[in-house]
């Protein structure tokens, strides 16, 4: 019976993991539609939505302690709780950096944040972090590390757009100082966002193999 219990307090663990990975994608999304659409609403849905993220991150670092004391899981077992403290933190993160953009949006809101030249760059960044999101999700059920290792090329993707994005800013940028502002920051939300994703898929591979690479 004790060992059905910490097998269900193992399930329960890595499906708080599941749920806030969807939620992480969620909110880069939604981010995403308010920055390129001007859409307040969405802004806002995003900013109230982090508290869920929060929630679920206070859970599953109230869980760990007691899976430890009560269990003293070894090997693997010990590795899930380890990296699920690392996974649920930089979920959380997640979250933080699409609520960063959300409220980049309202702050200039009704005038839009991208002026036409900059929407492909970001909007290279806006799809490949909603594509890593994605693929976290994923990594975080099947813990495939040959798909872990994918989210390091779409990262690499977006540290390029965000130097594209650099590189147009200071090229005589014509909408002002406050605007260039305004990109260099979405552009670096987005920017770390991606790498938390694959920080998440590193503590996969380091779950199954015992070692971290990427």
């Amino acid at each position: 019976m004790a060992r059905e219990n910490y097998e269900e307090q193992l399930d329960r663990l890595t499906g708080l993991l599941a749920t806030m990975s969807r939620e992480a994608g969620a909110a880069i999304r939604g981010a995403s539609v308010a920055l390129f659409d001007v859409d307040r609403a969405a802004a806002e849905a995003v900013v109230a939505g982090d508290a869920v993220l929060d929630r679920y991150r206070a859970e599953a670092e109230a869980r760990i302690p007691e899976v430890l004391v009560r269990h003293q899981p070894v090997a693997s077992d010990l590795r899930l709780v380890v990296c699920a403290l690392r996974i649920a933190a930089s979920l959380e993160r997640m979250g933080d950096l699409a609520v960063h953009i959300a409220k980049v949006v309202l702050m200039r809101y009704p005038v839009g944040v991208v002026p036409a030249s900059a929407v492909p760059v970001l909007t290279a960044m806006a799809d490949a972090a909603a594509r890593m999101a994605e693929k976290a999700a994923v990594v975080l059920a099947t813990r495939d590390h040959l798909d872990a290792a994918q989210l390091a090329l779409d990262d690499d993707e977006v540290d390029a757009a965000e130097k594209r994005l650099l590189s147009l800013l200071v090229s005589g940028w014509p909408y002002g100082v406050e605007s260039a502002i305004d990109l260099a920051l979405v552009g670096r939300y987005y920017e770390r966002y991606a790498d938390h994703a694959v920080n998440v898929a590193r503590q996969v591979v380091f779950l199954v193999t015992g070692t971290i690479r990427l």
